[in-house]
């Protein structure tokens, strides 16, 4: 089994990880059906609102994932009393689908446990099939679900 590393990101890393992350948001909701220039225009107002403050931004936590001295993710959480959110996740391109996705996600864990953390939630695009297969097989279950219709 895999297993991975989480290093705090630092302020001068945020900026590139912010705007390649905020154009990963803007393809996924595209790919949920909205044009390419909404969703520019919903990830960046969706980011400027959950990220005020940019990388000092009260209770967000950034990290990096590594496997040894190789950079293999990125982890985005938010913390509210006794719960993390994950906001985002991802495992770098070429090391997909090789078991980082479940290695990042089970040091999330392990890391709200280790600050008394008692739950944690995400949100998935219904179209990341990849996903929502992990986070199943990780113990997540469905609480909500969003839905929309083209008009």
């Amino acid at each position: 089994m895999i297993d991975v590393r989480l290093e705090p990101m630092t302020a001068d890393e945020y900026q590139p990880w912010r705007a390649e992350a905020e154009a990963h948001y803007a393809r996924s909701v595209a790919a949920s059906g909205r044009s390419a220039q909404a969703a520019a225009r919903a990830a960046a107002d969706t980011y400027a609102q959950l990220l005020p403050d940019e990388f000092a931004t009260p209770d967000h936590r950034f990290w990096y994932a590594y496997d040894g001295h190789r950079r293999v993710g990125f982890l985005w959480v938010k913390v509210n009393d006794d719960t993390a959110f994950v906001y985002n996740v991802a495992v770098e391109p070429d090391l997909r689908r090789q078991g980082y996705g479940r290695a990042i996600m089970l040091a999330a864990e392990r890391w709200c446990r280790d600050n008394a953390l008692t739950r944690i939630g995400l949100h998935v695009f219904t179209h990341n099939t990849g996903a929502l297969a992990l986070y199943e097989q990780l113990g997540f279950t469905e609480t909500g679900r969003n839905m929309a219709k083209d008009l």
